[in-house]
């Protein structure tokens, strides 16, 4: 039977494809992967096309035929396809919408870019960096396992030297004439990465993340796919990218949390790595000095290959880790006095110091000394952050803003400051030391690219002496000139409430310390806690991060958490309290019914943000240790939803191996 039904992807909240029947009118004859406009309701809408079938469900005199083909030939290749349909199964999400992910805005609004250069590798240009007897053993062992294109886990510890075994492996690949698409976790780093991969390759680099203009992302994304653009830099969108003939995949810090999207469609761009380097029979290597315990799990169950560098390039031994108990010693603006005379001394030496504090703002909190009562978001249940230079109140969830009042809006009495963010640490920092060049980088001093872009200029040159940040500060920055880095609330990470909480203070404190004494002085790492005494802390202080995770991947099984179990995070929110929690009620009920899935329904309760934008918000969280099963189980509660429509008034969506429970 001829094949002449058109199955087109559209942008909808729907998660079926739509299906028209062949304009005979058309120039262009259909093929799977074009740009095609559709009459849909009303309105003309772009859709594209993701098969063609010889019948469908609706009957030829309902199927209206395509308005117009856009291209002569196929912009979305049958890699990609397959890459984007997996991507819808398995995150539950409405296929047209995970092409609206996939696919660069401009080429979505009609457009195409023209006068795409080819750029043909021609050798390094630069000379390579001699090797270490660590990193040739490493690329030695690297290369053994990329032979046969299993998942490659680089284990090395921060200084070790795994941007040139990338580097090296990469070049191997543009050799033999393949392609190179290399993956970081966020905008900040791009530069830095860009620019050392730059002074190797030249102008190969192609450079893709939200900064990027959307011409010049079309104009990579086609160039890729055409064969013309070599080397990809980008992030976690990058994923996306169509290559005709990619030999390797590189996901730096692969264990780092921006590489899940957080809002509509919620993927992992590490995960889609894996699925992507299988599909495409390239290489993978995903490299951090603190893999991810999906990661290391994915190697004690012997599905990835690990090579581990725990020597760094530099001669120089690990950083000195000094703990200053805050039950002695009594603390200003977030700085104690022993705190104070270690920076004094890295500063007599004309070293630079990097004070880490995860928290941005200048307090997290304003509370009246009086009645007690606390400037809360009227929109979320959560406290308004100070922001006092500019004298406002910040939802740092909502955006919602309001001038701090001098006094109590409750009772009059005056409000006092709780706790410390990177502003007021800047604060005191500048009352101790003020003819130092001091330098505060978090999202409120990096929004335009312009502002990040200097700001690490101004930390990578060694001319601000005092650098002072949240995470974005820490993830795979060499600083040259920096010899000490000072957590200042090491509690904060030790206490949190999430099941992840130990990994992520494990993987900020040693990503945090290992920028400090790279070079030829061994660095210092001063801790700052009540909790001298914490297990963790003591594990992660004697940079045992290997026998952390033995010994919490034991607290994981015993506790049927991932990555031991799947999981997937069934979120609903609605203006009415009621409506939310007698919709997740159905679906706990109706899970009852599929005892043969054997999946955990743990819940309805309230997220741990109960109200947010002005909504309630509560969850599901389902749990297999098969995860066949567990999406199964997905399947039939989307269908028992949409059967039903249980769901009016109530927004709904699943987050499939969520990291973010709030």
């Amino acid at each position: 039977m001829k094949k002449s039904i058109l199955n087109v992807a559209i942008p909808t909240p729907v998660k079926s494809l739509f299906d028209y029947s062949v304009n005979s009118e058309s120039k262009i004859k259909p093929q799977i992967g074009q740009r095609i406009q559709v009459p849909f309701g009303n309105k003309k809408r772009l859709g594209f096309i993701h098969d063609i079938s010889s019948s469908s469900k609706v009957s030829k005199s309902k199927l209206k035929p395509f308005l117009e083909i856009i291209d002569e030939a196929p912009i979305v290749d049958s890699e990609t396809r397959e890459l984007i349909k997996w991507c819808s199964n398995y995150y539950h999400y409405p296929i047209g919408s995970v092409y609206s992910t996939a696919v660069p805005k401009y080429l979505r609004d009609l457009k195409y870019p023209n006068n795409i250069e080819h750029k043909a590798f021609m050798g390094v240009a630069e000379e390579r960096k001699i090797l270490t007897k660590a990193q040739k053993k490493a690329l030695k062992e690297s290369e053994k396992y990329l032979k046969n294109n299993n998942v490659l886990l680089l284990n090395g510890i921060t200084g070790s030297g795994k941007t040139e075994i990338y580097m090296r492996l990469i070049e191997k690949e543009l050799e033999l004439g393949r392609q190179a698409l290399f993956l970081v976790p966020e905008i900040g780093l791009t530069p830095q990465t860009a620019n050392v991969l730059t002074a190797r390759f030249g102008d190969l680099v192609n450079i893709i993340h939200s900064g990027t203009s959307p011409k010049t992302r079309a104009a990579v994304w086609v160039a890729a796919q055409k064969g013309l653009a070599q080397l990809v830099v980008g992030t976690r969108s990058a994923v996306f990218t169509p290559f005709s003939s990619l030999g390797i995949i590189v996901v730096d810090e692969e264990h780092d949390q921006s590489y899940k999207q957080q809002n509509g469609l919620m993927y992992s761009a590490r995960d889609l790595a894996v699925v992507k380097a299988k599909k495409l029979k390239a290489k993978l290597i995903l490299g951090s000095a603190t893999p991810s315990f999906e990661s290391f799990f994915n190697v004690k169950n012997k599905k990835y290959n690990t090579v581990e560098i725990n020597k760094r390039v530099f001669s120089t031994p690990l950083p000195e880790n000094k703990i200053i108990d805050l039950r002695l010693h009594p603390i200003t603006k977030g700085l104690t006095k022993p705190l104070i005379k270690d920076i004094t001394k890295q500063l007599g030496k004309n070293k630079q110091v990097l004070i880490y504090l995860n928290r941005r703002g200048y307090a997290p909190l304003t509370m009246c000394e009086d009645c007690g009562h606390i400037e809360d978001c009227p929109r979320c249940d959560t406290s308004l952050v100070l922001h006092k230079k500019i004298n406002l109140l910040k939802c740092h969830h909502c955006a919602y803003q309001k001038t701090q009042p001098p006094l109590c809006s409750e009772c009059g009495c005056n409000n006092v400051i709780v706790g410390k963010g990177t502003q007021q640490l800047e604060e005191g920092l500048r009352d101790q030391f003020p003819n130092e060049e001091i330098l505060r980088i978090d999202r409120d001093t990096t929004r335009s690219q312009k502002k990040r872009e200097l700001a690490m200029e101004l930390a990578h040159s060694g001319e601000a002496k005092i650098l002072i940040g949240t995470q974005m500060l820490t993830k795979g920055h060499d600083f040259p000139n920096l010899s000490m880095v000072a957590i200042i609330n090491a509690d904060q990470g030790l206490f949190g409430s999430d099941f992840r909480s130990s990994e992520l203070f494990a993987q900020h404190y040693l990503q945090a310390s290992g920028r400090s004494g790279r070079r030829n002085e061994r660095g210092l790492v001063v801790v700052q806690t009540h909790n001298p005494n914490h297990p963790l802390l003591k594990k992660i202080i004697n940079n045992n991060y290997k026998s952390f995770f033995d010994d919490s991947i034991k607290e994981r099984i015993n506790h049927l958490w991932p990555p031991f179990y799947g999981a997937a995070l069934l979120r609903a929110e609605a203006t009415n309290k009621t409506k939310v929690f007698e919709f997740l009620s159905k679906i706990s009920r109706f899970g009852e019914t599929l005892k043969n899935q054997k999946t955990l329904l743990l819940g309805p309760v309230s997220s741990p943000i109960e109200r947010k934008l002005g909504k309630h918000r509560g969850q599901i969280l389902l749990l297999n240790k098969n995860r066949k099963k567990l999406h199964s189980t997905l399947n039939q509660v989307i269908l028992f939803i949409e059967k039903n429509d249980i769901n009016k008034g109530v927004r709904w969506i699943i987050d499939v191996d969520p990291i973010d429970m709030s």
